[in-house]
């Protein structure tokens, strides 16, 4: 058979499965317990999280709104209009490669411990259970330093609508890091409500953020009192960082557009909870990873048109709160800080919850201390309580040194990029060394395109990783460098350790909540 005709059969047997579980005449619980016990787990989790829930986690999680706007200032030095607008232009299609490597990853394995249990899958019994727990623990350090970077904007934000709205400015690190803990413990008791609930609020967010990008991308330009040219918004590079390097200088700008195209997997952290995981999953991936790059872009031109003084944004404490007072009013500007602060509230409940999934998952496989104690799940909402806790403790006790270094947390946010990229990629380098051509293939399966974009996506992840460990500014002092490197090390060092001292005596890849007759084919 062709390579052609193959690829048309498989999406023929992906459009058939479709119609059949769209038109009632397929179980889809049946058939995803059925896939769960293949994988030799039992199924622990109530189905209900639809395609809509499925593609809006990810894409509320991504919370391209506020997140876009994040590093606003560090990329407006670090290529200006340039590098905001042609970065996302150059970011989105190699992204889009790591979303459809994934998609079919997803389909074809839909289990909660996503990249973690992927890793072990796509490898061989040799190298399978070291390579998901590396996997696992890097997750973790991405989910948890993103929730940390989450949560400490948000407090950046409340702070700038105090500033905006009062003639006295804030500008206590311990205020910040007060906000940050309140709102930990506020996404904490969203999540504990469980899945039904995390449910409501991404159907909610979808429309709130909807309407909040609208309002945003048209009154801001139509009020802004004057507009840049459009060879500016295009055309104008700006250098800030020190380096002679130009093109150097706009890779370090790409950090904008990586932190904001992130988190698009957490939809594999609930495919236990969702109906027709094998189909739902991967289209929950790609949709949104394409409503994000479209909106994402369409932000992008709307702000830079309404920027007044790059030069004053750049030296702002604030520079997002001051973006929105010079093309707007006080008043207005408040309010668009509103419609972010809700935005990544929405985000920071997916990644808590994400997390707390995967880290239950890893529980259940024995690949974390203690293990039978995290692994107990809680009340009617059946919700890793215990989970949820330890987040929140981690991310308050990492976040303390900012007290006494405001740059500290800085480097918080490139170390979510990296440790999640990192995590994205091993299972892509897994199956690109042992399962080449047989890896087992879902209903979403890519066919002759299958293996050139898993190269593609690992490539781009290393290469993102390298240009993200180099520090945004020289010369370089200690309060300049890039601690991220520091961190991901820490990360890497701590899990390798845990690995010699017990995981590679008793920890043996994914354990099966079921004795299966297919516990072969995790080998």
């Amino acid at each position: 058979m062709s390579k052609k005709a193959e690829s048309m059969k498989s999406i023929g047997s992906f459009n058939k499965k479709v119609s059949e579980v769209e038109s009632g005449s397929v179980s889809t619980i049946d058939n995803d317990a059925k896939r769960l016990e293949e994988l030799g787990y039992k199924q622990e989790f109530k189905r209900e999280i639809s395609l809509f829930v499925q593609a809006g986690f990810s894409f509320s999680t991504m919370a391209v709104l506020p997140n876009w706007l994040v590093g606003f200032s560090a990329t407006m030095s670090a290529g200006g209009p340039m590098s905001l607008f042609w970065g996302y232009i150059v970011v989105a299609p190699f992204i889009m490669c790591i979303a459809l490597a994934m998609a079919e990853v997803f389909s074809a394995y839909p289990v909660n411990g996503g990249v973690y249990s992927w890793c072990y899958l796509l490898s061989n019994k040799k190298y399978g259970p070291v390579m998901s727990w590396v996997c696992g623990y890097m997750c973790i350090g991405g989910f948890l330093t993103a929730m940390m970077t989450l949560a400490y904007t948000m407090s950046d934000y409340v702070i700038a609508i105090a500033n905006i709205l009062n003639e006295e400015q804030i500008s206590n690190p311990g205020v910040n890091v007060g906000l940050y803990i309140l709102f930990l413990l506020l996404g904490v008791g969203y999540s504990h409500l469980g899945l039904k609930f995390s449910a409501y609020l991404n159907k909610f967010m979808v429309i709130w953020v909807l309407i909040g990008t609208l309002i945003v991308i048209i009154v801001m330009p139509v009020m802004a009192p004057s507009h840049p040219s459009a060879a500016w918004v295009f055309t104008e590079f700006q250098n800030s960082t020190g380096y002679q390097n130009s093109g150097l200088a706009f890779f370090l700008g790409l950090l904008q557009a990586g932190w904001t195209l992130l988190g698009y997997e957490n939809g594999a952290h609930i495919s236990e909870g969702t109906k027709n995981a094998d189909i739902t999953g991967p289209r929950g991936i790609i949709i949104s990873v394409v409503a994000a790059i479209v909106q994402g872009i369409v932000l992008c031109i709307a702000t830079l048109f309404s920027i007044q003084d790059a030069q004053e944004l750049q030296e702002s404490t604030f520079p997002l709160s001051t973006l929105f007072v010079r093309a707007t009013n006080e008043s207005l500007a408040a309010f668009f800080m509103v419609i972010l602060i809700v935005t990544q509230f929405g985000s920071l409940c997916n990644i808590f919850y994400a997390t707390a999934q995967l880290m239950w998952s890893m529980a259940r496989d024995q690949c974390i201390p203690h293990h039978r104690f995290w692994y107990k799940l809680s009340g009617k909402n059946q919700v890793p309580v215990r989970i949820l806790i330890l987040e929140v403790t981690i991310a308050i006790l990492v976040i303390l040194p900012s007290l006494a270094s405001p740059e500290y947390w800085s480097a918080i946010m490139s170390t979510a990029v990296i440790c999640l990229n990192v995590s994205y990629g091993l299972p892509y380098l897994c199956r690109l060394i042992w399962k080449r051509h047989d890896m087992h293939k879902g209903p979403f399966d890519l066919g002759r395109w299958s293996i050139p974009i898993n190269i593609i996506a690992l490539s781009w992840i290393v290469f993102f990783g390298v240009i993200l460990c180099i520090p945004s500014v020289n010369p370089v002092s200690p309060v300049t460098m890039n601690w991220s490197c520091l961190m991901i090390g820490s990360i890497l060092i701590f899990s390798l350790t845990f690995w010699f001292i017990s995981g590679r005596k008793n920890y043996k890849g994914p354990m099966q909540t079921l004795a299966s007759k297919y516990f072969t084919m995790l080998q």
